[in-house]
């Protein structure tokens, strides 16, 4: 697919529709996490630039496609998804987990939705779980806006550097995720630790 993609860009300039094919990127690599959607973004954003549009505009594009999908996890989290966590997920895992799940996210729903655009594998589950946890949306619509500015912004900046070099955007990817994991680890750590000093004093 990114092959075929490759080769249309080769061959065709952007045209005024490069920037809504940003944002349509963006809302269903959200709804559908399969879809290779970030590396397909630095790639199409790299070949709008080199078209006249800016890095802004098409931040604003990706943040625009990936709120979008964002409201529609969350709605799903919040009507269906509430039944599909109190009945089959349930069922499959150990109930005290769930709860705890949702109680972290209860918790610290908004610093986790700031930067859910940056855990990988995981970021569209989050919005869905803070959608069945009863958060309101007023409370997540900031942070969700922030994470995909943040996010797209970095793809936007990626791109423009790369353009329509798929090896590079590649590259880009799998190394950004590497540290993205290492500094995850870090942070566990450290809260870890500090859990067990807490606990540690409390005796």
């Amino acid at each position: 697919m990114i092959e075929g993609i490759l080769e249309y860009l080769a061959n065709n300039p952007p045209g005024a529709w490069a920037g809504p094919l940003l944002g349509v990127i963006a809302f269903a690599e959200t709804l559908f996490p399969p879809i290779p959607g970030d590396i397909i973004f630095i790639v199409m954003s790299g070949w709008a630039v080199s078209g006249g549009l800016t890095i802004i505009m098409t931040t604003i594009y990706g943040v625009t496609g990936c709120f979008l999908a964002s409201c529609v996890l969350f709605y799903v989290g919040h009507k269906p998804g509430r039944q599909f966590v109190e009945g089959w997920l349930k069922r499959k895992v150990e109930p005290e987990r769930v709860d705890r799940a949702k109680s972290l996210i209860a918790d610290r729903g908004p610093l986790i939705l700031a930067v859910s655009r940056f855990i990988p594998g995981v970021r569209s589950l989050l919005v869905f779980m803070a959608g069945s946890s009863g958060m309101k949306f007023t409370l997540a619509a900031i942070p969700l806006a922030f994470s995909a500015a943040a996010w797209y912004l970095l793809l936007s900046i990626a791109g423009s550097i790369f353009r329509s070099n798929i090896q590079a955007a590649e590259g880009f990817m799998k190394h950004f995720e590497i540290w993205l994991w290492i500094i995850l680890a870090v942070v566990f750590l450290v809260f870890l630790v500090k859990r067990i000093r807490i606990r540690k004093a409390r005796r």
